[in-house]
């Protein structure tokens, strides 16, 4: 029945635009673009008077074009989904409808997929996290922590396990029980977006690293030391000949705020490679200040 109506309701459309039944979209186009200038015209006239045969129902005009381009359209789509999804209409109208859904909401859909692989990602980080406190509190407490941050590489890649490095201090030093030891590799020269990148990435260490004892290449320490990041050590009788002195910004005169380990066969022993600068230096607020220093005596006794 809605079918019958709307084929009236076409007939009548193209009866009022003037065009037989099989015009085609460039008539149907062209007569209306005709008719609506017609009716601009019209309106433009005084009193919007017209001969009879020229008088144009603009309202009239447009539903009629509207409605011709609306049913072709929805022909098209019905020929499109039988040709597509076979010829029940009922099956074709809910695959178009499944279709159309998917269509209109794909980005809402997808932003969905997102936010629940987000929320699945923080959850998996914080039972990890509290996976790793847990483990973390069933160890003994830290002697001392040390990061080598400058040109050195250890391992395989720029992030190694110094699980080794670690083993190998603690057995100088039979009363400790637990040594933390980092690697923070930072290019000696920038010659890449990816050294630029580990450069950025290097200050934002320093910026949230809280080791004891920073084992340095002579770049890098003369970068660190000037900013007030190291503790001074002129009191601490070290040798002048391993005495590596530096100024502040606040303070002019020159003190001691490294020890150079560079000839230390201990620390060569290590296995750490690229530089063979090693000089020591102890951050300014360290929580083991004691312990970094008897580090820095040892392996000068292994020099």
């Amino acid at each position: 029945m809605e079918e019958k109506n709307d084929l009236i309701k076409l007939k009548q459309a193209y009866a009022e635009l003037g065009l037989p039944e099989d015009a085609d979209r460039e008539a149907l186009d062209n007569r209306y673009y005709v008719l609506t200038r017609r009716a601009r015209t019209q309106k433009m006239r005084e009193h919007g008077e017209a001969p009879a045969g020229e008088r144009v129902d603009e309202d009239k005009v447009n539903a009629a074009y509207r409605f011709i381009k609306d049913y072709e359209e929805a022909q098209a789509k019905d020929a499109y989904a039988r040709e597509t999804y076979g010829s029940d209409p009922k099956k074709a109208a809910r695959a178009v409808k499944r279709a159309h859904f998917f269509h209109y909401y794909k980005f809402h859909i997808l932003g969905a997929i997102v936010l629940l692989i987000a929320i699945g990602y923080g959850i998996k980080s914080y039972v990890d996290h509290r996976h790793e406190q847990a483990e973390l509190a069933k160890l003994p407490p830290v002697d001392v922590s040390v990061m080598f941050f400058g040109n050195y590489l250890y391992g395989d890649g720029i992030n190694p396990d110094m699980t080794n490095v670690e083993a190998d201090i603690l057995k100088q030093f039979p009363d400790w029980k637990r040594v933390v030891a980092s690697l923070t590799y930072v290019p000696a020269e920038t010659r890449s977006e990816q050294d630029m990148a580990l450069l950025q990435k290097s200050m934002l260490v320093l910026m949230t690293d809280k080791s004891d004892l920073y084992i340095m290449d002579k770049i890098n320490f003369e970068k660190l030391a000037p900013q007030e990041g190291l503790l001074p050590l002129d009191g601490d009788d070290f040798p002048a000949s391993v005495q590596v002195k530096s100024k502040t910004d606040a303070d002019t005169a020159e003190r001691v705020y490294g020890v150079d380990l560079s000839g230390s066969s201990l620390m060569k022993a290590l296995g750490l490679q690229g530089t063979t600068e090693f000089i020591a230096g102890i951050r300014g607020n360290a929580k083991h200040p004691d312990q970094a220093k008897a580090f820095m005596r040892h392996y000068l006794g292994g020099s």
